[in-house]
C-alpha cells in the first residue's frame, strides 16, 4: 500500500472533519470551526497521509511553551507560538479501516522528526491510559495523570525530551547503575532508557564505623551526611575501578533517629524493634548519590524529613505481618514507604524519592551537568 504524508491543504478540511468523527465521541471530537482554525494558524505542523490518493489520517497539534499540554490549547488555536519549545499533538487521527497498517506510525514519526528539525525541545500529547504502551514505544515519558479534563475524560501527559535522546546519541555512553534496588534501577529509567546494572561489594559497616569514629564538631546530621555520602562514592568506585569508561551511579540510604542511624535490620526482631522506635516520632531519611565518570564527580546527599503516627494495636497488628513478609529487610529503618509502611506515616517533608532511596530529580539534573561540561569541552 502506497502511504503518502504531506501537509494538509484546506480542500481537506471536510474529509479531516469525517476522520475526526469517526475516531473520537462527540464530546472529544474537534469542531470543523477548530480545524479550520488550525489549518490556518499552523499547517506546518498539520500532517495528513493518503492511501492509494484517499485522505485516511491526520495528525495535529499547536506548537506551545511548556511541555504540558492545558485545556485552553485545545479550545484556543490562537495560543500557538511559532518559536515555542515543544511541538503537541492534540490528535492523530486514522480513519477504522487503515488502522493497525502503521499509518499512525509515519505519521505521529514524520511530526516528530518535523519538530526536531524546526529545532524544538520535544513533544508533547495526552492520551488515555489504555494508548501509554503505544506512544513508549516512540519515546514518549508517561508523566502522570494530566490535569486536563478535556471530553470528561481521563488524560495522561506524555513528553518526548529531544534533549535527553541526544544525551545517549551524542555521547554513545555506557551507564551502570551500581545497586541491585529495584526501587533506584526504576526510577532512573524515567531519565535514562539504557544503563546496566552492576552491585558493588563494600564493607558498609567498617565504613559506619570509621565516619563515626571521626566525627568532627559538626551535628550528627553532618556526620550521617559525610557517611552516606562516602557510602554512595565506594559503592561507584568498585563498579568505577573496572570501567573506566562508563558514568557509574552510586547510592545509599540510611535513617537517623534520635543521632542514631538505622540501617538495614540484621532480623526480623531488630526490623520490629525499629519500626516500633520510628512510631510517633520524626525521623530523617538521607539519600545519597555518587556519580563517577572519568575524572568528574558529582556526589551529593539529600534528606526527607518523615513522621510516623503513634503507636497502637492496629499498627502493632501491621508491623508484626509486615516483618514476617520480610519486606524490610532490605531496607534502611526497616520499611519501604512504598508499601505497607505508607499506612504508618503522618506526614513528609522533603523529596519523597529520597524515601524511596534515589532523589532521581537531583541526579537527572546532576547527569545533565555532566553532560553539558563533557559538550563544552569539546
Amino acid at each position: 500500500m502506497q502511504v503518502n504524508i504531506r501537509k494538509a491543504e484546506l480542500q481537506d478540511l471536510a474529509a479531516l472533519k469525517i476522520i475526526e468523527d469517526a475516531c473520537f465521541p462527540e464530546a472529544e471530537a474537534a469542531t470543523l470551526e477548530s480545524l479550520s482554525e488550525r489549518l490556518h494558524l499552523f499547517p506546518e505542523s498539520f500532517l495528513v497521509a493518503e492511501a492509494e490518493g484517499v485522505l485516511v489520517g491526520f495528525v495535529n497539534g499547536a506548537v506551545i511553551d511548556e511541555p504540558i499540554i492545558r485545556d485552553a490549547h485545545y479550545h484556543d488555536a490562537a495560543l500557538h507560538n511559532p518559536d515555542g519549545a515543544y511541538q503537541s499533538v492534540f490528535g492523530l487521527d486514522v480513519v477504522p479501516a487503515f488502522r493497525r497498517t502503521g499509518i499512525a506510525e509515519k505519521l505521529l514519526t514524520a511530526l516528530i522528526e518535523a519538530a526536531r528539525q524546526a529545532g524544538r525541545k520535544g513533544l508533547t500529547l495526552c492520551c488515555k491510559e489504555e494508548k501509554i504502551p503505544y506512544y513508549e514505544k516512540f519515546g514518549l515519558v508517561n508523566s502522570g495523570r494530566s490535569s486536563s479534563t478535556h471530553g470528561n475524560a481521563v488524560w495522561y501527559d506524555m513528553i518526548l525530551h529531544f534533549e535527553e535522546e541526544k544525551r545517549g546519541e551524542q555521547m554513545d555512553l555506557k551507564i551502570i547503575l551500581a545497586s541491585q534496588s529495584p526501587r533506584r534501577n526504576e526510577l532512573l529509567s524515567l531519565c535514562i532508557k539504557d544503563f546496566a546494572v552492576q552491585a558493588a561489594d563494600i564493607d558498609e559497616k567498617a565504613i559506619e564505623e570509621r565516619i563515626l569514629a571521626a566525627a568532627g564538631q559538626g551535628t550528627f546530621l553532618d556526620t550521617a551526611t559525610e557517611l552516606v555520602e562516602t557510602l554512595a562514592r565506594e559503592k561507584a568506585a568498585v563498579i568505577h575501578r573496572e570501567n573506566s569508561e562508563a558514568m557509574v551511579i552510586g547510592s545509599d540510604t540510611v535513617v537517623v533517629l534520635d543521632e542514631k542511624i538505622l540501617g538495614k535490620p540484621v532480623d526480623e526482631a531488630d526490623a520490629y524493634a525499629m519500626l516500633r522506635a520510628l512510631a510517633g516520632k520524626t525521623h530523617s531519611v538521607l539519600t545519597g548519590v555518587s556519580i563517577l565518570w572519568g575524572e568528574k564527580e558529582e556526589t551529593f546527599a539529600s534528606e526527607t524529613k518523615v513522621s510516623f503516627f503513634e503507636w497502637d494495636d492496629r499498627m502493632a497488628k501491621g508491623v508484626k505481618a509486615y516483618v514476617a513478609s520480610g519486606k524490610p529487610m532490605d531496607k534502611a529503618g526497616a520499611y519501604g514507604i512504598q508499601e505497607e509502611a505508607a499506612l504508618w506515616v503522618s506526614g513528609i517533608e522533603g523529596d519523597y524519592n529520597t524515601i524511596v532511596g534515589f532523589p532521581i530529580a537531583l541526579v537527572d539534573k546532576a547527569i545533565h551537568r555532566l553532560l553539558t561540561e563533557a559538550e563544552a569541552e569539546k
